[in-house]
């Protein structure tokens, strides 16, 4: 209940770097409303699917991201604040981590950033509700 406010539609800009990706992020309810899904869709034919659930016996948060590429992300958090999520990546590797922040009732940021051969990117999501 504490995420329901992401029930819905909203328009998000992905910047990393110079790159700028425009897509829609579609929330709704799944597995007995226990689970958040997460539907992005962006032109040419891009897609992910993200599931985010609490616990509420070890107080922390799970994301699970799929990409349409067959890629898996299984992310954990510590807490109970559903306006800051401090996600750490739990497989396939610990080298991920994608601070969730809620700004408002109608925007949301993810600061997503990873280690790759001594390399750190980072991007940055800002998305408003329509």
């Amino acid at each position: 209940a504490s995420l329901r406010f992401l029930v819905g539609t909203w328009n998000c800009t992905y910047q990393a770097g110079k790159a700028h990706v425009y897509y829609k992020a579609a929330y709704s309810y799944d597995l007995d409303g226990k689970w958040l899904r997460e539907r992005d869709s962006w032109t040419g034919s891009g897609s992910d699917l993200g599931m985010f659930t609490y616990d509420a016996k070890s107080h922390g948060w799970t994301a699970i991201v799929m990409e349409s590429a067959g890629t898996t992300v299984v992310f954990r958090a510590a807490g109970h604040n559903p306006n800051h999520i401090d996600y750490r990546s739990a497989y396939p590797d610990a080298t991920m981590s994608d601070v969730f922040e809620r700004a408002s009732p109608t925007r949301y940021t993810l600061h997503f950033t990873q280690r790759v051969g001594g390399a750190t990117m980072r991007s940055t999501d800002v998305c408003v509700k329509t």
